[in-house]
């Protein structure tokens, strides 16, 4: 048995258009990498913080990714107060990359982190995928893909498609397969597809793996490896 985990999300529908060769197991950011650390799914898209965390685990999809080249637009900070006087947030449970993305950004803009609270105490509030595309009325909201483009002028990578070392290899390269093919199918072939969201799809969400997204990576992976006290891996691509 080979199966793929699917974030539940909107922006992961082009990556899946096509794939049918597959048993997808659908969840959260952070179920998913559970279900994946586990051996209980042999790949995912999951958050590309789970690489640096366990690299020892997995392959990388070459050429594949969720990433922005500015506004991501379903990752975002809802804020009752402007940034400079957040000191409390929530973060949802549902996140990991951008748990650690939203400290880089305070770090480096305002020189603290935020406190991370519960709801009710927070100053502000951190959302991501659909969650976050539905969210309305605050004063203040900032886009952390925009943001981090902003700061470093590269783009962002917030999910990485990773393929468990120990996975049947023959299948793995039928996923890259049908992944690109579902990819060219999405945007070429699907006008329906794409009708209600072409703004979110073309606009916002960007599926490569270029070496600019590689150097927006490891700019990533770099403040991981300072915050978490841990070294930084080389990714290692599926071959």
């Amino acid at each position: 048995m080979f199966r793929v985990g699917k974030v539940s999300y909107k922006n992961t529908l082009p990556l899946f258009y096509r794939v049918r060769s597959f048993e997808i197991i659908e969840g959260v950011p952070s179920r998913l990498v559970s279900l994946l650390r586990r051996g209980e799914i042999q790949a995912g898209i999951v958050s590309s913080a789970e690489f640096f965390l366990n690299p020892e685990l997995y392959l990388i999809l070459p050429g594949v990714s969720i990433s922005s080249r500015g506004s991501v637009c379903s990752v975002k900070l809802f804020s009752k107060k402007p940034l400079s006087s957040v000191r409390k947030v929530f973060i949802t449970s549902a996140s990991l990359t951008s748990r650690y993305l939203l400290f880089y950004i305070f770090e480096r803009k305002l020189g603290f982190s935020p406190e991370v609270v519960p709801r009710s105490e927070a100053d502000a509030f951190l959302l991501i995928g659909d969650e976050a595309l539905k969210e309305k009325g605050f004063p203040f909201v900032y886009d952390l893909g925009k943001e981090w483009y902003e700061i470093t002028g590269l783009p962002f990578v917030f999910a990485l498609f990773l393929v468990r070392k120990d996975a049947n290899r023959e299948k793995a390269l039928l996923l890259l397969d049908e992944v690109r093919e579902s990819l060219r199918a999405f945007f070429e072939e699907s006008p329906s597809a794409l009708k209600e969201g072409e703004v979110y799809f073309r606009g916002c969400i960007d599926y490569g793996l270029s070496d600019k997204h590689l150097r927006g990576l490891y700019e990533f992976y770099e403040y991981l490896s300072k915050r978490l006290k841990r070294g930084k891996p080389e990714p290692v691509f599926l071959r």
